[in-house]
C-alpha cells in the first residue's frame, strides 16, 4: 500500500550544520587485519575445497585484492596467489613492484614486466606458466580463480572456468595445471549471503561512512548553488572533490538526452534551464550518492506536459522509498523488498531497469541481492545502496535518490562508536532526521552513511522543500 506523500518545508541541518568531519578517527586498516580476512577466507566451508586461490586485478578490478593487501593495481595488471599457511604472492608489473611496499606485512612480490605498459623495461624473467606452476601447482591442485564476476556455466556452452579474468592469464593457468583443476571462486568474497566483502568490519563502515558524509554534503553544496544558465561543467567544479580515489564518476547532467544516459560525465556546452531534468553525483570507495529530478522552483516551471511530475513520478517514488529503508531489517529477505517495489509502482510501468538496490564495498557495485524470489536474507555487515531510479520516458520525467547504508546489530553499533565517536553521532543525527523529518519509521539496526538519506527534492531549484510521509 502506497503511503500518503507531502511536501514539506525543512532545514537540512545534517548538511547546514553538520557534525564535524574528524580524518583523525579514520581507522586504518593495519597487516592484522589483513592476515585475518586471509584467515577467515581459508576458514570458509567454501574455500576448502582449493588448494590455491589465485586473485586477479586491473585498475578497474582492484578491489578484491585490495581486500587482502591495501595494494590496487594503478596501471598495470596483477595477480594475486594464495595459500594455505604460506606467504602470500604478488606478481605485479615494473611500475606495480615498488608500490607495492606499502602492503604492511610480509609477501612474496615477483616482477612480471608483461604486466605492464607497453614500451617498459623487461629483461629476462621468468615465464608467467613457470611463476604460476611454482607458486600454485602441484599434484591434485585445485586452484579457485577470482576475477570480478561469477555466472550461471549453464547459459555457456564450454566445458571450462567460466571467467572474465583475461584469457592469455587462463589459458597459461591451464597448460600450467589443467583446465579441469580451476574454477571461478569469485563467490567467496562477493556472493550476497556468504561472501566475506558482505560482512563488512566495524573501521570498514567508518571508513564508508566518512566516504558518504563528504560525498553528500559535496551534492548538497552542488545542488543548492545551482544556477540558471550554469553548464555542466561549471556545476561540477561545486563538488569539491579532493584526493579521494573516485569508484563512480562525476554525474553532472543537464536535459533530457544527457540526464537519460545515465553515467555521462558534464560536457562544457550544455547550460541549465528551469524545467528541465538535472542529476547530480559522483562515487567514493564505500559510498555513492546521486540525485536526480527536475530544475524547477515549483509546478510552474514545467511545461503543461509535465505538471503531472510531483504527483505522478516523485510522491509514488518516495513512497516506495520509504517503505524500502523501513523493510531493511536483519532477517529479511531481499526478494520481499523487490516485490514491495514492484506492487506499489510496477517495475515496467516506471521504467526500473536496475533491481531496486544492491551490495556496495570498494567498488560501486558488488552484487545485487533485491531480486524477484530471493530468499537471501539481510545480515549485520551487509553495506547497502539504496539505488533505483524511475522515470516516465514521454515526456521524459526521472526521479532518483541514491544513498549508501550498513546494516549492525547492537554490538557493532557499539564498536562503530567506541572507534569513531563523531561517526556515531552523524549516524544518530541520520536517524533522528529520518524519522522525525522524513517521517519514516527507521530500523534501529539501519545506519544511514549519507548526510541526504532519502531525501528527496521535487523542485531541485528549492532545497528548502523536502518529501516526507504524512503522519495524519
Amino acid at each position: 500500500m502506497q503511503k500518503k506523500i507531502t511536501e514539506k518545508q525543512a532545514v537540512l541541518t545534517l548538511c547546514e550544520e553538520p557534525e564535524p568531519l574528524s580524518y583523525a578517527e579514520v581507522p586504518e586498516i593495519t597487516g592484522e587485519d589483513y592476515k585475518e580476512r586471509l584467515y577467515k577466507l581459508w576458514k570458509m566451508p567454501q574455500a576448502q575445497q582449493y588448494t590455491a586461490i589465485i586473485i586477479y586485478g586491473d585498475r578497474e578490478h582492484f578491489s578484491n585484492i585490495y581486500y587482502f593487501t591495501g595494494y590496487d593495481p594503478r596501471f598495470e595488471e596483477a595477480l594475486l596467489i594464495l595459500k594455505r599457511d604460506e606467504i602470500p604472492v604478488l606478481i605485479v608489473g615494473t611500475e606495480g613492484f615498488g608500490y607495492a611496499e606499502k602492503i604492511p606485512y610480509e609477501i612474496k612480490k615477483i616482477l612480471y614486466p608483461p604486466f605492464g605498459l607497453m614500451g617498459q623495461p623487461g629483461g629476462n624473467r621468468d615465464s608467467l606458466k613457470k611463476i604460476l606452476w611454482d607458486h600454485a601447482g602441484s599434484l591434485g591442485v585445485k586452484i579457485g580463480l577470482i576475477g570480478w564476476k561469477y555466472y550461471n556455466e549453464e547459459l555457456f556452452e564450454i566445458e571450462r572456468c567460466v571467467t572474465d579474468v583475461p584469457s592469455y592469464i587462463v589459458d597459461t593457468l591451464s597448460s600450467a595445471v589443467g583446465s579441469d583443476s580451476i574454477s571461478n571462486a569469485v563467490d567467496l568474497l562477493m556472493d550476497s549471503s556468504y561472501g566475506l566483502r558482505h560482512h563488512a568490519s566495524a573501521k570498514e563502515i567508518i571508513q564508508f561512512e566518512v566516504m558518504g558524509t563528504k560525498i553528500s554534503r559535496n551534492i548538497y553544496k552542488t545542488i543548492k548553488n545551482l544556477k540558471k544558465g550554469m553548464t555542466e561543467i561549471e556545476a561540477s567544479e561545486l563538488l569539491g572533490i579532493d584526493g579521494e580515489p573516485l569508484c563512480t564518476h562525476p554525474n553532472v547532467n543537464f536535459g533530457d538526452a544527457h540526464v537519460s544516459l545515465g553515467l555521462s560525465s558534464p560536457v562544457y556546452g550544455r547550460r541549465l534551464e528551469y524545467g528541465m531534468p538535472l542529476g547530480v553525483g559522483y562515487g567514493l570507495r564505500g559510498s555513492n550518492v546521486h540525485k536526480m529530478g527536475m530544475y524547477i522552483r515549483g509546478p510552474k516551471d514545467l511545461p503543461k506536459d509535465r505538471r503531472n511530475y510531483v504527483d505522478e513520478v516523485a510522491k509514488p517514488y518516495f513512497s516506495s522509498i520509504a517503505a524500502w529503508y523501513e523493510m531493511v531489517r536483519i532477517g529479511a529477505a531481499f526478494g520481499d523488498i523487490y516485490d514491495m517495489v514492484e506492487k506499489q509502482l510496477g517495475i515496467q510501468k516506471y521504467n526500473i531497469i536496475l533491481n531496486p538496490g544492491h551490495l556496495i564495498h570498494t567498488d560501486e557495485w558488488t552484487n545485487s541481492p533485491f531480486e524477484k524470489g530471493n530468499s537471501v536474507k539481510i545480515h549485520s555487515g551487509h553495506v547497502i545502496q539504496c539505488d533505483y531510479s524511475v522515470c516516465f520516458k514521454e515526456p521524459y520525467l526521472p526521479c532518483h535518490i541514491e544513498d549508501g547504508l550498513a546494516v549492525g546489530n547492537e554490538a557493532l553499533q557499539k564498536e562503530i562508536e567506541k572507534l569513531a565517536p563523531g561517526c556515531g553521532r552523524r549516524i544518530q543525527k541520520r536517524k533522528k532526521f529520518m524519522r522525525e523529518i522524513l517521517n519514516i519509521n527507521l530500523p534501529d539496526e539501519v545506519l544511514p552513511l549519507s548526510d541526504l538519506p532519502a531525501v528527496c527534492f521535487p523542485y531541485m531549484a528549492d532545497v528548502s522543500v523536502v518529501l516526507a510521509v504524512d503522519k495524519e
